[in-house]
């Protein structure tokens, strides 16, 4: 009864059954392992040889298409003999493209024999060659490789003898045929190593697969075996149950110890929520006084909002201070094209009605010396006023009076735009369509000898007010024409990056001075001449692109030219739209 105790005791250990168990996973993967490997093996020796021998009779085919092509038989010997100094080659046979033997050696019995003697085979052989260009089959004995012959109209490289180019064909000519019988015999060997050699690695992994199993599950398992040897001496059960029932049981007792301490945690739990809920009481009263504070802190913030909004509004009243200083000159510039053309004007009519006044009555007057001396007056009146000129110098001071009209009208529109909050919403928009409906309203005297390049990429619809992002263009683009004085490039270039429009805008002008770039937003700041802007485009197209949630940056190089970078979010936050006052 001794001699199974050992026995007896693997089967009751748990350290015991999972080493059994891994161990025979490891022989089993092995074992798997090995027939994979073999055939692996095997396959990509079996196809080395194929390379090997299709290398030899491709070689062959173009030793011979010489001794093919003249039909002599001296000129096969030395490429022949030369192929069959190869160990594994037993036979070599070239034919014509009729199928007839010219030329055959080999060094043991006729391995092509029962081809030779059967002409129908031998014509699908040759059929099939010429559709796929090569052939080859095995023997229990030997490889069989066909290769065609070719007479090549054109040259061929020397690498290409030995290896596959991708080189574009050649013009050739199919002349005949090349066979190559290679011995199985290294092969067979070669395949009887591979065996050994991989039985020899699979035993030699399969030892120190079962040697490393062993360690890990003792290793492993130590803490558990610890476990379990406290847990026998304790309940006095070394050496009569196995391991797996010995822990079963213990677990179970365990289970109903944690649940007398689960119920020994609700006592203590019920009697937490009591505190909690006086705690509870505390924290509301604290957040009903919580709550009055923040009520008193919320009409302290209101009142300091109203006077921040005052002072707002007076720093707003000083600047209007300034803004109508600026319109007052603008308006009185323009008044003085229509104060200065009302005297001429004036002078001009009076003109005109004293020469109708010496037309009065002319028609009465019959033909003689009283009728030439009134066409005498009549010309002579004429010559005093200058009457060939008059109705070009009345169509000057009209130009003049509409001029100052149409300045003063622009200016009170741009001031409008730049005081007023706006009614239009917020629309989803195109921005390629914004720009190109904006180009048309550039002043076409500016445009003459500017050159307008359109570079737009792919931008997804802006939600903007699609007007106001009009005159933003139109102001900028007006500002480039008038800075390359009709002659240079703009280039409007579109991109979308990180959820937002850019739109850059960059002419070959004049430029900016560096130290004015940080006022060109300024209202009723302007670089050009007197008389030529307002100064009111830029401060206005400034806060259009900040009532969208926009940016505009500018950078500039005198003699060079001016960027300028509108950048929108597309999705802007919706809000009642504004403009600064």
């Amino acid at each position: 009864m001794n001699r199974w105790r050992p026995f007896h005791r693997i089967r009751e250990s748990f350290v015991a059954k999972i080493s059994i168990t891994l161990i025979s996973v490891v022989i089993v993967l092995a074992f798997l392992f090995d027939l994979m490997l073999i055939r692996l093996q095997q396959k990509a020796y079996e196809d080395e040889n194929i390379k090997h021998g299709l290398s030899l009779v491709r070689l062959l085919a173009q030793s011979v298409r010489i001794a093919v092509f003249s039909e002599n038989n001296q000129d096969f010997i030395m490429p022949v003999n030369s192929i069959l100094g190869h160990d594994d080659v037993v036979e070599a046979d070239i034919f014509n493209n009729e199928g007839v033997m010219l030329f055959s050696r080999k060094k043991q019995e006729n391995s092509l024999a029962q081809i030779l003697d059967n002409p129908e085979h031998l014509a699908s052989i040759f059929k099939n060659i010429k559709e796929a260009g090569e052939m080859h089959w095995q023997t229990p004995n030997s490889f069989i490789f066909w290769w065609p012959v070719y007479f090549n109209t054109s040259t061929s490289s020397d690498e290409s003898l030995y290896f596959e180019m991708d080189d574009e064909p050649p013009a050739r000519e199919l002349i005949g045929y090349a066979a190559l019988v290679i011995s199985k015999q290294s092969f067979s060997e070669g395949v009887r190593n591979i065996l050994i050699n991989t039985g020899f690695i699979v035993v030699c992994f399969l030892a120190v697969g079962i040697f490393m199993s062993f360690v890990v599950v003792r290793r492993m398992t130590r803490p558990l075996s610890n476990i379990l040897q406290k847990v026998k001496e304790n309940t006095g059960s070394a050496g009569m149950r196995d391991d797996l029932s010995l822990l079963s049981e213990t677990y179970g007792g365990m289970i109903q110890e944690l649940e007398q301490s689960f119920e020994t945690i609700k006592e203590l739990k019920d009697g937490l929520e009591v505190k909690v809920a006086e705690r509870t009481r505390e924290l509301s009263d604290r957040q009903t006084q919580l709550e009055k504070a923040n009520l008193k802190l919320s009409e302290t913030l209101a009142k300091l909002q109203e006077a921040q909004q005052q002072l707002v509004q007076s720093e707003k009243m000083a600047a209007m201070g300034q803004m109508v200083a600026g319109v007052a000159h603008e308006i009185n510039n323009s008044v003085n094209f229509i104060s200065g053309a009302l005297p001429s004007v004036k002078r001009l009519l009076g003109d005109i009605k004293e020469l109708l006044a010496g037309y009065e009555g002319f028609e009465q007057i019959p033909n003689g010396d009283e009728r030439s001396r009134k066409i005498e007056a009549i010309h002579a009146l004429k010559n005093e006023i200058e009457f060939a000129d008059i109705f070009a110098t009345f169509e000057q001071l009209l130009a003049n009076i509409e001029e100052g009209t149409t300045r003063t009208t622009r200016i009170i529109k741009d001031l409008k735009i730049f005081t007023r909050q706006g009614a239009e919403k917020f629309k989803q928009a195109d921005i390629h369509s914004i720009i190109d409906s904006s180009i048309p309203f550039i002043d076409s005297k500016l445009l003459k000898g500017v050159e307008i390049r359109k570079e737009f990429g792919d931008i997804q619809p802006v939600n903007c007010l699609a007007g106001r992002i009009s005159q933003v263009f139109l102001n900028i683009m007006q500002n480039a024409a008038q800075a390359m004085n009709g002659k240079g490039t703009l280039t409007i270039r579109t991109w979308q990056e990180n959820g937002q429009a850019h739109v850059s805008l960059t002419d070959t002008g004049c430029g900016i001075e560096k130290d004015l770039i940080n006022r060109v937003f300024d209202p009723f700041f302007t670089t050009k001449e007197v008389g030529k802007g307002s100064g009111l485009g830029l401060g206005i197209s400034y806060d259009i692109i900040k009532q969208h949630s926009g940016r505009i940056n500018v950078a500039s190089v005198v003699g060079q030219g001016t960027v300028f970078e509108v950048i929108l979010p597309l999705s802007p936050p919706v809000f009642p739209p504004t403009m600064k006052g």
